[in-house]
């Protein structure tokens, strides 16, 4: 949230929303965040409610929150990523009239929507006929898996690969994949506790059966169950997941850290947080966590003749980390030979855990951390699959809704064809129903928006000072000489934007505009402002 308001606030990036998941806050601290929002400039803000319950909090939110736009995002249980179990209809059916009570809320559906046809009925309510009652019409569609695959997307090409190849289910069969593998999607227990739908790729079962296995169960009873399963799990680490066991000889033996050399323990760091195809650290911060092992090392070793802290020494390990170890070890050749010292295994897994750093791509220990080396951060690797030592797509986590997936068939797709096939099929479908078919009886509005600025209001009689002449068929505004009887800064600016909702009256009262990629303040009033005899 804070990252938000920097990045409108001080990198001035057109921002205008912000939508809060994994849970609806208390009606309290909800209004504390519409206040620093609306103070900040933001005109809206969403929620996605996971039950009957949690929308009605939504509702009372909207009802408490000065009219502040509060949008309401519906994804029930088949939705992509973090899910709940409810019905995707009945909750909306229950609430859906505390929902429209409140003017300010705008009612959106997503999950498993991926083209016109499946999402029409929620936007002209007929969904809910079926069920008895009246038509109850959303505001607007949420699409997310379904724009995974597309070209501006960030999911990598073995991904995008993956999601297309999966066939999905239909509306009926979407629970299956609480318990099962169905249509190429599954459920697992993300890093937060909650369910979260992705593909059925074989870290993610891996991941299943860790949960199975020793997340599941009681907390003082995992360290006696990694002990049991400890051949399983580091099997199935270093075959199906992101992040393989650490440890592992110079010659190929997986072995546990207190079988390392302290030379095979930076050797096999820098194979694992280094792309010797890229040429560059996977991660920032990984090279001081090279760093700060190589100094703990050499404090062990011998008088500081190498000199690590060194500026040549520091651009060598960060452009050639491979040299830089070898040269270390010419000078160091006793850390080719002495097993690791437990305080510094302690040291070592200490600084793998330490905060602030991205999550280290691998896994050191079988420790009552082993749920964050294993769970934190995976859904990083969908999207970098050069992090992956090997490049297989199938050790990562990709998030997908397990109805929508079927609607993925072509990868990279640009996102205006996916966008455009939804909207032009139902702009279609809604003038055949609405006006059958004559698009000249479709009512033409020439702006379409909510930004308006607080003042007088175009509907104000036009100031006396300001004299209207018509010259060769068009309106004129003339200002008198005296500047003392100038109009208000409002009025003025109000005159010439007209009564009626225009591009003039926007662009004349709204309080930004977007430049490029920034939002700045709107400098047209300032421009247009009223001065003598003009």
């Amino acid at each position: 949230f804070p990252g938000i308001l920097r990045l409108r606030s001080k990198e001035k990036l057109p921002i205008v929303g912000l939508c809060i998941g994994g849970g609806v806050p208390s009606v309290e601290n909800a209004l504390e965040i519409i206040d620093t929002l609306r103070a900040n400039g933001f005109k809206h803000v969403s929620f996605k409610p996971s039950n009957a319950q949690s929308i009605l909090t939504v509702v009372e939110i909207a009802q408490k929150c000065d009219g502040f736009p509060v949008g309401l995002q519906w994804t029930g249980g088949r939705a992509g990523g973090h899910h709940s179990f409810e019905d995707f209809h009945q909750p909306i059916l229950q609430t859906y009239g505390a929902i429209r009570a409140q003017s300010n809320i705008v009612l959106v559906a997503g999950s498993g929507f991926g083209d016109a046809d499946g999402s029409l009925p929620y936007l002209t309510g007929d969904w809910s006929t079926g069920f008895g009652y009246a038509p109850m019409p959303f505001d607007g569609i949420l699409l997310g898996s379904r724009v995974m695959v597309a070209k501006e997307a960030g999911t990598s090409l073995a991904a995008k690969k993956l999601i297309v190849a999966a066939p999905g289910v239909t509306d009926t069969e979407w629970t299956r994949s609480l318990d099962n593998v169905q249509g190429g999607v599954t459920t697992f227990t993300s890093e937060y506790g909650e369910s979260n739908h992705v593909l059925a790729t074989r870290a993610v079962l891996f991941l299943r059966f860790m949960h199975k296995t020793i997340f599941s169960k009681p907390r003082e009873l995992q360290p006696a169950l990694l002990v049991e399963h400890k051949d399983e799990i580091v099997a199935g680490l270093n075959a199906d997941h992101a992040r393989p066991w650490f440890g592992k000889k110079a010659d190929g033996q997986v072995v546990d850290l207190e079988d390392m050399t302290y030379a095979e323990v930076i050797s096999r760091m820098v194979e694992l947080v280094y792309s010797q195809k890229l040429q560059r650290w996977l991660y920032g911060s990984y090279c001081q966590l090279v760093l700060d092992f190589v100094n703990r090392t050499e404090l062990r070793f011998a008088d500081f003749k190498f000199g690590t802290g060194s500026a040549i020494g520091l651009m060598l390990l960060d452009v050639h980390p491979q040299d830089y170890v070898n040269q270390f070890l010419n000078v160091y050749p006793g850390a080719g030979t002495q097993l690791i010292a437990s305080k510094d295994i302690q040291y070592f897994v200490a600084l793998c855990k330490q905060q602030g750093q991205k999550a280290v791509p691998f896994v050191p220990v079988l420790d009552q951390d082993i749920g964050m080396f294993v769970l934190k951060d995976m859904l990083w690797y969908s999207e970098h699959l050069d992090a992956v030592h090997d490049g297989d797509v199938q050790r990562t986590v990709i998030q997908q809704g397990v109805v929508s997936v079927r609607y993925s068939a072509m990868v990279d797709e640009p996102v205006k064809d996916i966008l455009d096939s939804v909207y032009r099929s139902h702009v279609a479908a809604l003038l055949q129903r609405l006006y059958g078919g004559d698009t000249s009886k479709v009512p033409v509005v020439e702006c379409i928006t909510s930004d308006i600025a607080p003042g007088p209001g175009p509907g104000l009689p036009a100031d006396p000072a300001v004299v209207k002449k018509d010259k060769d068929g068009k309106q004129m505004l003339s200002l008198p000489l005296d500047a003392d009887k100038l109009p208000s800064a409002d009025q003025w600016l109000y005159t010439l934007a007209g009564k009626q909702p225009s591009w003039l009256f926007f662009l004349l009262t709204s309080q930004s505009l977007v430049k490029g990629t920034s939002l700045v303040e709107n400098f047209v009033p300032r421009v247009m402002r009223a001065r003598p005899g003009r």
